[in-house]
């Protein structure tokens, strides 16, 4: 049996109140696409993940987080961006939305804060409805 490469990833749950920040794939984009779903970088280097992870939503939209707690760990295997099957490790995390107005990255169609009510309305990813039933989101 051949051995999977690993792909290991912080995904945040970023919350505003009672929303959450969402974005949306631009079309034909992989795996999934068109879709909706959570932020996520991947893990590396030196830094805590949630430091980490508030220093790349920080570069990449504009805004700054603050973590309010670690959720747990998921696993999934499927195809990466460049057609190669890995095991994705996924830790997640709840963070809370301070300041700053948000800055579509080029390559993203949308980026909104979607009320827990209407996450349900919206075609989402699989890694993030089963991080979102998993915390009660959906």
């Amino acid at each position: 049996m051949e051995k999977l490469l690993q792909k290991t990833l912080i995904m945040g749950i970023i919350k505003n109140d009672d929303s959450i920040l969402m974005r949306k794939k631009f079309l034909g984009a992989k795996p999934y696409k068109e879709t909706w779903y959570s932020f996520g970088c991947e893990l590396s280097g030196g830094n805590s993940p949630k430091d980490l992870f508030i220093d790349y939503i920080h570069d990449y939209l504009g805004i700054n987080i603050s973590f309010s707690r670690y959720l747990s760990w998921d696993t999934e295997i499927k195809e990466d961006h460049d057609g190669v099957i890995k095991r994705f490790v996924y830790l997640d995390l709840e963070m809370n939305y301070v300041s700053g107005e948000i800055k579509i990255p080029e390559g993203l169609e949308e980026i909104g804060w979607i009320s827990k009510e209407n996450l349900k309305d919206i075609d989402i990813v699989p890694p993030s409805v089963e991080m979102f039933k998993k915390y009660k989101y959906l």
